[in-house]
């Protein structure tokens, strides 16, 4: 008589799917094992989101348009026909919305509609790139951006590898892909609030470059102001006072004037009329307004978590706090501060995730959540479609389980060495960055 065969024999679909499950099981509750995981898939993502940005979105059948029919570099376009507007001495055209938009038709061959809502201190990098054709200087605005992002995590980090996975991040890539700048933005918040105590003038100095993005600016100053780092807020100051003074021997008063008599311009394109489209804004304004609440409503609650933003920014740095996680307080706050947060200049949280984890690994491991938000990491890829396909805001979602995972670390409830996880990896995960040696904030 035959023996009955095994329900679970060895190289089984059975055993092999249990085995599948056992093993996921183990990575993702062990932080070693998720950071080699990461290492790897960065090899294969990195190179290919490169080779894509550079094949499909920087060359095209047209000199000035990719493969899709966009115009070259996409959202890069207006800042290049800006520069060169200004490099012919007329500053004020991109304030000037028609005027603009022709430029940009004329540059690209095709009818646009981006608007220039930038200070004229963004003219100055903007003058820079227009000496080169649009191509070159589009090559060239993501290599810099690329290598100071790549630098600003190496700092961060404190080793290469872990600098190398943040690279690797979907926001990475979707700031190539639209010529944006918020790797440039991050990068400057990144280097300002690691090196703060180590390098005050150099940190104020990067701080002082955020100029052209007022509504990420300001948080810094700020902190600088109320916990007493004269010599950082010294050098931010005159760094903003150098650009605008640069801006007006360069171009003159004509640009000033003309931001100024568009701001309500701004506030009606943006975010009364959304022109960018609801999907696009990732903001707590942005999503009520994508789940049809009303202009009242999305004021309410971008005013809630502003303040919620501020709240912390301000424990972390007005009170004794681990120095990776004040800067990670500071990376995932701006952002929050304002109603309108395009999905590319989600950037901050790259870093911001960075820290985290190099925080969580000197106490001890990630936590459940924290583990959850880095293996939530690739939904960023997907930010914008899931919410014009589903009208659910999954980019102000993730925002805000990034901040929840930071503010339960700054302002824990106990710190009794029982609550401490002694943790199944990590140790050989990740190192202390650079940074950890500076103290803590006085």
């Amino acid at each position: 008589m035959p023996a009955p065969l095994a329900t679970r024999a060895p190289g089984s679909p059975t055993a092999r799917a249990a085995a599948l499950r056992s093993d996921l099981a183990h990575l993702l509750s062990s932080d070693d094992r998720l950071f080699a995981f990461g290492r790897r898939a960065a090899w294969v993502l990195l190179p290919f989101g490169l080779a894509m940005v550079l094949l499909v979105y920087g060359t095209g059948p047209d000199p000035r348009r990719n493969w899709y029919g966009d115009p070259l570099g996409n959202d890069f376009v207006q800042v290049w026909v800006a520069g060169r507007s200004a490099l012919e001495g007329r500053g004020a055209d991109p304030y000037d919305l028609p005027v603009h938009l022709a430029n940009l038709k004329a540059a690209c061959g095709q009818a646009c509609r981006f608007a220039w809502h930038y200070p004229p201190v963004f003219l100055l990098p903007a003058a820079a790139m227009a000496l080169l054709d649009l191509q070159p200087a589009y090559l060239l605005w993501t290599a810099l951006s690329l290598a100071l992002f790549a630098l600003a995590m190496r700092v961060a980090a404190g080793r290469r590898d872990a600098a190398f996975v943040a690279l690797a991040h979907p926001l990475v890539l979707c700031n190539l892909v639209y010529g944006q700048n918020g790797l440039f933005t991050a990068s400057l918040l990144t280097l300002g609030a690691v090196l703060v105590d180590r390098r005050p003038w150099l940190a104020g100095l990067c701080f002082g470059l955020l100029a052209y993005k007022p509504h990420f600016a300001a948080l810094a100053p700020l902190l600088l102001l109320v916990t007493g780092r004269r010599e950082c807020l010294a050098a931010c100051a005159s760094t903003v006072l150098a650009l605008c003074l640069a801006s007006l021997a360069l171009f003159g008063t004509a640009p000033w004037t003309g931001f100024l008599g568009t701001l309500g311009d701004t506030n009606r394109i943006i975010l009364q009329n959304a022109a960018a489209s609801l999907n696009l804004n990732a903001s707590a304004f942005g999503a009520v307004r994508l789940l049809g609440g009303s202009m009242a409503a999305a004021w309410t609650a971008q005013g809630l978590v502003a303040v919620l933003a501020l709240g912390l920014a301000c424990r972390a740095w007005s009170r004794p706090t681990d120095p990776t996680l004040r800067a990670a307080a500071l990376l995932v706050s701006a952002p929050l501060l304002s109603p309108y947060l395009p999905v590319y200049d989600l950037a901050p949280l790259v870093p911001a995730v960075l820290l985290l984890a190099l925080a969580a690994h000197r106490a001890g491991g990630l936590r459940p959540r924290e583990r959850a938000l880095l293996c939530a990491v690739p939904l960023f890829a997907v930010v914008r479609e899931a919410a014009a396909l589903t009208g659910f805001p999954l980019g102000f979602v993730l925002s805000m389980a990034t901040f929840a995972c930071i503010a339960k670390r700054v302002m824990p409830r106990s710190v009794t060495p029982s609550r401490r996880r002694s943790g199944t990896g990590g140790a050989e995960a990740l190192t202390e960055p650079a940074a950890a040696g500076s103290g803590r904030a006085a």
